[in-house]
């Protein structure tokens, strides 16, 4: 006889549960394996459920609330801290791809790990990882399992670079060592996704996604690729989307009616791809998305560091765009904190009307950071709530800290205040990953021994990549 899996009440606490559309109310929830098997909330069920676990944790009146899903996000620039983000986007990522070039399995490893620690203390427990690097992507995977946290794996594909597709003027010798960068072939790419795709499914945590770079980054047999994958593997895609200004006005005058447009005639537009960014979409543009239910990934704070502009965010809503939200790189967006995120994406509409009607609720906001999040990155109906069924992927914030305290809890309240200084613990899959102060999944410490090293070593190595990205930069940044 199979024994039954390991189970833990967690009680006393009050939940947060926005599909039950009320603000948090006292109660308990049943943890069996990998999922909540059940919501108690009168009296009577709290008792009888918690009667039938082996474990019974006493939450005390702590908030629990859903884990949050970071939508988008860039492992490898964990170790890029403090390094240029003075620049907008075209010239900037000339300086994160020569120091992406210094990058080694190793490095890789401990960016991974990194970032995971910053996530889980901040109170994610499933990121997007948008990867470019994709020779290290074995050991990006292999730390992303070690980790603890719930990963949707997207490797990189591209063989069309930023010069060629905005026709930057170049002089010739900066144009011929830029093109010495490596592109993806289809035959490659598809490999690559086929074999990840083979080896991973069915892993617990661990989520291959296509992850093409961008659409105008990729040729048409790259996007031949993505068409053909999406549909016979049934995969997620995720890619970045209209960022910038200069990268809408180039879309519309080499498509007719401009990306997105160009992207729904390609068939690659549906309710399986995510979008990070989509800062210069148009209403019109929103609504095709919307109807094709493409998530839109929201990144506030990288959005501002480069200067991009910012998302019409009350126009999608007004759409019905699904969203999502995204931290982005530690180089271009700062701090993996999605509390952070959503106080941004609370804010920055309201300068743009008037009418605070149209502002976005805080209900808003926080479905973006769990349920929206959770379809962005292939879990629609397993994650983002505290319901029966879903994956026990879960959060216990102390509202007794001075962050908290002083304020009734409420939803707009844990939106308004929340931050890492109130996360107590953490559960993914079932498993607690933080509790006391304390991740549990992997030595946090040991990781944060070897970070200042490697990373002194990735900057030393990136210095003649810098040189190129300095003589180039001032051509990139013209174009804008």
């Amino acid at each position: 006889m199979a024994a039954s899996a390991p189970s833990v009440y967690i009680a006393n606490a009050r939940l947060v549960r926005l599909g039950a559309g009320a603000e948090p109310r006292p109660g308990g929830v049943l943890v069996e394996g990998d999922s909540i098997t059940a919501v108690a909330l009168t009296d009577r069920e709290q008792r009888e459920t918690r009667s039938r676990a082996r474990e019974v944790f006493d939450a005390a009146g702590m908030i629990l609330m859903p884990g949050l899903v970071n939508a988008h996000y860039h492992s490898y620039g964990t170790l890029l801290k403090g390094t240029q983000n003075r620049l907008p986007l075209e010239p900037w990522a000339l300086y994160t791809v020569a120091y992406g070039r210094a990058l080694g399995a190793e490095a890789i490893r401990l960016a991974v790990m990194l970032g995971a620690a910053e996530m889980i203390r901040n109170g994610i427990t499933a990121c997007l990882d948008h990867f470019p690097h994709t020779r290290w992507a074995e050991a990006a995977l292999s730390a992303h399992e070690a980790s603890g946290m719930r990963v949707a794996f997207a490797p990189f594909i591209h063989d069309v670079f930023d010069h060629e597709f905005l026709q930057i003027a170049l002089p010739p010798e900066i144009r011929a060592m830029l093109d010495t960068a490596p592109r993806s072939s289809a035959g490659s790419a598809e490999r690559m996704y086929r074999d990840l795709e083979s080896r991973w499914r069915g892993h617990p945590r661990v989520t291959i996604l296509l992850g093409p770079n961008a659409f105008q980054r990729c040729s048409p047999a790259l996007l031949a690729v993505w068409r053909r994958l999406a549909h016979d593997l049934g995969l997620h895609a995720h890619t970045h989307l209209v960022e910038t200004r200069v990268q809408a006005v180039r879309g519309r005058a080499a498509w007719p009616g401009g990306t997105v447009e160009e992207m729904a005639r390609a068939g690659l537009l549906s309710e399986r791809l995510s979008v990070a960014h989509g800062v210069w979409l148009t209403p019109d543009e929103g609504e095709i998305l919307a109807r094709h239910g493409v998530t839109v990934v929201h990144n506030p704070a990288s959005n501002l560091m480069l200067g991009s502009g910012r998302l019409a965010l009350s126009t999608m809503l007004e759409h019905a765009v699904p969203l999502a939200l995204g931290t982005d790189s530690s180089n271009s967006g700062g701090r993996h904190d999605l509390f952070e995120v959503m106080r941004l994406a609370l804010m920055l509409p309201r300068p743009d009307t008037t009418d605070p009607r149209a502002w976005p609720e805080a209900r808003q906001i926080l479905e973006m950071a769990t349920t929206g999040g959770a379809r962005a990155i292939g879990h629609a109906q397993k994650l983002g709530r505290i319901e029966p069924g879903q994956r026990a992927d879960l959060v216990l914030l102390d509202p007794r800290g001075a962050a908290l305290a002083g304020a009734p809890v409420t939803v707009a309240h844990l939106v308004q205040h929340a931050g890492a200084s109130a996360v107590a613990a953490v559960m993914i899959d079932g498993t607690w990953a933080l509790r006391d102060g304390r991740i549990l999944i992997f030595d946090e410490a040991a990781v944060l021994d070897q970070v200042a090293a490697i990373s002194a070593e990735v900057r030393a190595a990136a210095g003649p990549e810098l040189v190129l990205a300095e003589t180039a930069a001032p051509y990139f940044q013209a174009c804008g």
